[in-house]
């Protein structure tokens, strides 16, 4: 590897860790900045479905990223940005995308006090969304959104169903698979800001021609299926036709009634057929961000050594079985050998791997 290229892959480990410290910053072990800027994206989504605030949710999204980055880390995110050339001071001061960027946090920040605080868990279970907006509207929770209560409706639905990702564990991390020892593990929606901020960084470094914007936009959603049917892993007993097919059905569900609706889901399932550069390059960040993760907590000391893993079902796994024998001596041993064949045509993605594998990155 080059020297040129290894100073790319670490400033892409760079800022990706940034945003992956945001997994960490908590509120009563409940909601975590990553959380936050999660809600933030999908109101960004939503109200653009429904109002058209901008013509371009995707740069959006990054604002709401870098914006928040910029906040808690400024130093190191201002030192990022000032060594690329992509990711530049004109996308964070956008006036449009900024301003609007700015309402989708501050919407976040009503929303989530008003289900957190206001409500409290409890009662949140006991009514369904239609009581919920009943509520949320006469508290005047939804006066920022706009004046339109059919499209309040449909944004409110849209960030209530997609609001259960802060609540859902990634499985991989559960007590049936890697068993992670930390007190709070991944969330669905951590690992989605995760995905955003790993894509944007490999494009600011590496020339991927593609539309980072729609990128952004497909890895801010992909996950919505799972707000139905969960996170399935390759081990859950349930081949991938058949992920797919309910995963497809539970996506149309999430939403709803949007504007742009048929946009979402062309995204959507493009992401799954990896039928275009956009959508390729998007899959290959979700499956990157995940063995980064792996490696996080390989780092942080929260896995397991391999003598423990009685109740691991990813072990009952042939192949993982031929990992094991052919020398693996960590966990990640074992997600770098499972997931290095993915990017077998993506060079890039091949070597950020190996330099996780190679560099301590916490």
């Amino acid at each position: 590897m080059s020297t040129s290229t290894q100073e790319e892959i670490k400033n892409v480990i760079e800022f990706y860790m940034l945003a992956n410290h945001l997994k960490y910053a908590t509120r009563d072990n409940k909601q975590s900045l990553a959380d936050q800027i999660y809600g933030a994206m999908i109101l960004a989504v939503a109200m653009n479905s429904e109002y058209h605030k901008t013509e371009n949710t995707g740069r959006t999204i990054k604002t709401i990223l870098i914006e928040t980055l910029d906040f808690y880390y400024p130093n190191e995110t201002k030192k990022y940005m000032d060594k690329t050339s992509k990711v530049t001071s004109t996308d964070k001061t956008s006036n449009k995308s900024s301003n609007f960027a700015f309402e989708c946090i501050m919407s976040e920040l009503a929303l989530e006090y008003f289900f957190e605080e206001f409500l409290v868990e409890e009662n949140i279970c006991a009514m369904n969304v239609d009581e919920l907006y009943k509520v949320a509207k006469n508290y005047g929770i939804l006066d920022r959104l706009g004046n339109d209560e059919a499209k309040n409706y449909e944004i409110f639905q849209f960030y209530y169903k997609n609001r259960t990702l802060k609540k859902k564990e990634r499985s991989g991390w559960d007590s049936k698979h890697w068993n992670i020892s930390i007190n709070r593990t991944e969330r669905i929606s951590e690992h989605i800001v995760g995905t955003i901020a790993l894509a944007i960084a490999l494009d600011s470094e590496f020339d991927f021609k593609i539309d980072i914007d729609e990128v952004v936009t497909a890895l801010c959603v992909h996950e919505i299926g799972e707000i139905s049917i969960g996170d399935i892993t390759p081990f859950d007993g349930i081949t991938p036709e058949e992920k797919k097919e309910i995963e497809h059905k539970a996506m149309v569900e999430a939403l709803g009634n949007l504007k742009n609706k048929d946009l979402l889901l062309k995204l959507l399932f493009s992401f799954d057929e990896q039928d275009t550069s956009e959508s390729k390059f998007a899959y290959y960040c979700d499956k990157l961000e995940a063995d980064i993760q792996a490696k996080v907590y390989q780092d942080m000391g929260c896995q397991k050594s391999l003598h423990n893993q009685e109740n691991n079902i990813v072990f009952q796994n042939t192949r993982i079985k031929q990992i094991l024998e052919q020398g693996a001596e960590t966990a990640f041993d074992i997600w770098y050998t499972w997931d290095k064949p993915i990017y077998e045509k993506e060079p890039v993605f091949q070597k950020v791997l190996k330099y996780i594998k190679n560099t301590t990155i916490t």
